[in-house]
């Protein structure tokens, strides 16, 4: 019992889900429900986590989740409907299909620890157990607050007596849910009332003054891409704006414009970011410029801009992330530093804005564990320049990764991190060809994995454990470690891709579509390979036309890789083969040769002989061997 005087409360957003016919399920096949429920919860983990939510319980099959805003909180619970129907509708039969209910709820708990109690949590989950089936229902207080920000349609159902509890309820319209037909309901006008400000300002005020990463409703008129001078690149592209001075006095204008030339030089070393320089973006300094202006006359789509104050021996620094094609503000900070070694401060912030960016735009998520791990600006930047590398899947890329990869390493040869992305770069030894003892590499690879297990939670680690178990035909045993790298990574989009190629060699393409899905929407700037994973899977399942998709936006893209290009065009002629379409297999076909003269069926065993499902492999090759690929080249 919590005494009343020790009492903390505070005003939250609330979300519950639960499955919906969970105990008959279970009752029916409860392996089989019990694996769907894990991986379920991995999407819904994920999109917490994406939206800036907390999971504070769960029982069962059940998650009870808090978030800062009303609009995140939604926002999660349609895209995590929508997640979950499309996995549905992927599969051939009811067998591993599942469907939830979501509830939310904004009102007042009661914190005990990292648990929350009260009418907040208790309305939420009457809500829940109002929705539909694949649907989300919402308390009036968080239809208010969310009505003009969110492009969705609303069902108003009035007041609904559930258990002892009286609701004011509302649905979310979604695909696969229909107006309900309750006397009470009718549409809700578009217009709110007065009192939803007060809801409004109770939001804003729990989460004024954080510094975080958001989505919500356009915080400004998005740029025109009509009207971009330069077509957008493959990847992040921002313009870092002078910084404003703000003390009136034109004699400090060096120190912002000392940051503003830093900052671009430390962001224009990145493999991941098209930075504009510096000549371009100083154009623009002491003028009034709107940042949809910016973006469409630099061809970008990020504008950092911030300001400078000095006060005394006081600086005061704050810096802003905007997205211009969105019109979001997507990240904030303020630092404020004591000015004895301007270069020194100059160098801290410009590593602290450096490394938000680089983590907010391109590595994601496991940037932030990286920073945690090694607190070290300079092996940050290795880190990330050395991913890019190994990412291309080639041997110059596996050689630099792997001189980059050494260095962190040496200098923590017990810690996680270093052992963990030297047993990649061995792993990728033997994939890509270039091993000359491919069991040794192997070996090493898994003793790095090891020692990076044993030290420490990254998921990257057991995901290559995982990767070595598949190769070694332990299927199992490779699912069950991919499943645990996702419960601690569910936010990583290279983790992600990673359990979607884990995922559809060990015989479940179908959850393999769902998790590279998920990477590719977390990191539209992904590395070719993750496409022709989501390819593959999509062709295993017999889904010809997505797959011919994927393969052909792999071909438009300018980030492709040469063995990208040669995959794509190998799922292109197998898709033709499939349909009976001969003679555009035997074009993709010839083009995929001209390029890769040495290709056999042996050279490809090499690659694909640990995919579980052996009929469609022999599906696969014989496709290709209809086309004329030999079984081997002849000896030199």
């Amino acid at each position: 019992m919590i005494s009343e005087d020790k009492i903390e409360r505070k005003v939250t957003v609330i979300l519950v889900t639960d499955v919906v016919g969970y105990s008959t399920q279970m009752e029916k096949n409860e392996n089989q429900t019990l694996q769907t429920l894990k991986t379920c919860r991995s999407i819904i983990d994920s999109l917490i986590a994406e939206h800036h939510g907390r999971i504070f319980n769960t029982a069962g099959d059940s998650v009870l989740a808090e978030f800062p805003s009303a609009v995140e909180a939604v926002l999660c619970a349609t895209k995590f409907q929508g997640t979950i129907k499309e996995r549905n509708d992927s599969l051939d039969t009811e067998a591993g299909q599942m469907e939830f209910r979501v509830g939310i709820n904004m009102g007042d708990v009661v914190i005990e620890g990292d648990n929350l109690y009260g009418d907040g949590i208790n309305v939420a989950a009457r809500l829940e157990a109002l929705a539909q089936s694949g649907g989300v229902c919402i308390s009036k207080n968080v239809h208010e607050i969310v009505q003009k920000k969110i492009d969705l349609d609303f069902t108003d159902l009035g007041e609904q007596k559930v258990k002892d509890t009286v609701v004011h309820a509302v649905d979310v319209l979604l695909e696969g849910t229909a107006p309900r037909k309750v006397p009470t309901s009718q549409q809700i006008s578009r217009a709110a009332p007065w009192k939803k400000y007060t809801a409004v300002f109770i939001v804003a005020a729990l989460i004024a003054g954080s510094a975080v990463w958001w989505q919500t409703q356009p915080d400004f008129e998005p740029a025109d891409q009509a009207k971009f001078a330069y077509e957008l690149p493959d990847k992040p592209s921002i313009a870092v704006l002078p910084f404003d001075n703000l003390s009136g006095d034109p004699t400090q204008d060096y120190l912002g414009d000392g940051l503003t030339e830093s900052i671009i030089a430390v962001l224009a070393t990145s493999p991941n970011l098209f930075v504009i320089a510096r000549n371009s973006s100083f154009t623009y300094k002491g003028k009034p410029t709107k940042v949809q202006e910016v973006a469409e006359q630099l061809g970008v789509r990020y504008v950092l801009e911030g300001s400078v104050q000095q006060s005394g021996e006081k600086l005061r620094v704050t810096a802003k992330l905007v997205d211009a094609l969105d019109g979001m503000h997507l990240w904030a900070e303020v630092y404020d530093r004591e000015l004895d070694d301007l270069f020194a401060l100059q160098d801290d912030i410009t590593e602290n804005i450096s490394e938000e960016l680089e983590i907010g735009l391109a590595v994601g998520e496991q940037g932030k564990n990286w920073r945690k791990e090694i607190n070290d600006p300079r092996m940050f930047r290795l880190m990330v320049e050395a991913r890019t590398r190994f990412q291309t899947n080639s041997m110059e890329g596996n050689k630099d990764a792997e001189r980059l990869f050494t260095e962190v390493y040496e200098r923590d040869p017990d810690g996680a991190l270093g052992n963990g992305v030297m047993g990649w770069v061995y792993f990728q030894k033997v994939l890509i060809g270039l091993s000359k003892d491919p069991g040794n590499d192997l070996a090493m690879a898994r003793k790095h994995a090891e020692k990076s297990i044993a030290s420490g939670e990254f998921a990257n680690a057991f995901a290559l454990y995982a990767i070595l178990e598949l190769w070694a035909k332990d299927y199992d045993s490779a699912l069950s470690y991919i499943d645990h790298a996702l419960e601690i990574g569910a936010s990583e989009a290279d983790l992600l891709a990673t359990a979607g190629s884990v995922k559809f060699q060990s015989g479940e393409p179908h959850e393999a579509v769902a998790l590279t899905k998920r990477a590719m929407r977390l990191n539209p700037y992904h590395a070719p390979f993750v496409a022709i994973n989501l390819g593959y899977s999509y062709l295993m399942i017999g889904k010809y036309d997505e797959a011919d998709a994927v393969f052909e936006s792999v071909l438009s893209g300018s980030a492709k890789t040469g063995r990208a290009v040669i995959d794509a065009l190998r799922g292109l002629s197998v898709t033709a083969v499939f349909r009976g379409d001969m003679a555009t297999a035997r074009e993709q076909f010839m083009k995929m040769i001209e390029i890769d003269p040495k290709a056999s069926v042996e050279v490809l065993m090499r690659r694909y002989h640990v995919w579980k499902d052996q009929a469609f492999l022999k599906q696969f090759l014989d496709a290709l061997r209809a086309l004329g690929l030999p079984e081997k080249l002849p000896d030199a």
